[in-house]
């Protein structure tokens, strides 16, 4: 999830940190991912999602964030925004440089992609439902633990949390996290290591020249979970478009060159 292939470019400025140095840590989760990876990676040999799967996922997670003395704030997801569905403008722009034929083509394109994506997020929504929801809410009330649902991604709201000072960092796989706004992010934080890969925004730039702006650029070319991206750039070709137009009109720039 997130920026097409960003991973592989932010790995080198990681700092490998240990669980035990995270103690009294905040640490705000995005509790809707957690959901979709229990129930789809706990299940029975005829492939269906056991019963309290997601309890005992979110149970030996939370017990490992307590043993090493971090103290998680969780969020769930909201409302889908409506940024991750083109807008008109993008249709107006490609009647003004397309012919009829053209448009066609694009219109019958976007309404296959989005009959897609809506028949993922309906099957979402259908293996994680209100009462999944509820029941994580209660385990984490008896925990004690903290948690909030934001106004629509839980990711944004991580990233808000950051921004104003309530939280230490976040933990996600999503890349996405940069984009909204997060500076602190720490991932790989349950696999069989004792130590996690700890990402500071200000590394990225002090080490890769790379900055929040430059991450949003990279997501419109490469494709993230809000954009499509353009077809037939990759990750090289992105960065060079990006050495070669620079600054926040850089995009612009591009599209006047390229037209």
């Amino acid at each position: 999830m997130g920026v097409q292939g960003l991973w592989p470019l932010l790995e080198p400025a990681a700092r490998p940190t240990k669980l035990e140095s995270l103690r009294g840590r905040r640490l705000a989760i995005d509790a809707s991912i957690w959901l979709h990876q229990f129930i789809k990676a706990i299940k029975d040999k005829e492939g269906n999602a056991l019963p309290n799967s997601h309890i005992l996922g979110f149970l030996r997670r939370i017990c490992k964030l307590l043993y090493y003395g971090i103290k998680p704030v969780f969020v769930f997801d909201g409302q889908t925004p409506e940024i991750k569905r083109k807008t008109i403008v993008t249709f107006l722009t490609s009647l003004e440089h397309n012919s009829p034929a053209q448009v066609r083509q694009h219109l019958h394109s976007e309404i296959t992609q989005f009959r897609q994506r809506q028949t993922r997020e309906e099957r979402y929504a259908s293996e994680v439902n209100a009462e999944m929801v509820s029941d994580i809410q209660l385990l984490l009330r008896l925990f004690g633990i903290p948690f909030t649902t934001a106004p629509t991604e839980a990711e944004a709201e991580c990233a808000q949390l950051s921004q104003q000072g309530l939280i230490d960092g976040i933990v996600t796989d999503d890349s996405d996290v940069f984009l909204f706004g997060g500076t602190q992010v720490f991932r790989h934080m349950f696999n069989q290591a004792k130590s996690v890969e700890y990402y500071l925004l200000a590394d990225l730039g002090q080490e890769m020249a790379i900055d929040r702006t430059i991450l949003i650029q990279l997501a419109y070319l490469l494709g993230s979970d809000y954009t499509d991206g353009i077809p037939g750039v990759g990750l090289v070709n992105a960065l060079e478009i990006l050495n070669e137009f620079r600054g926040p009109a850089a995009l612009a720039d591009f599209k006047t060159w390229w037209l």
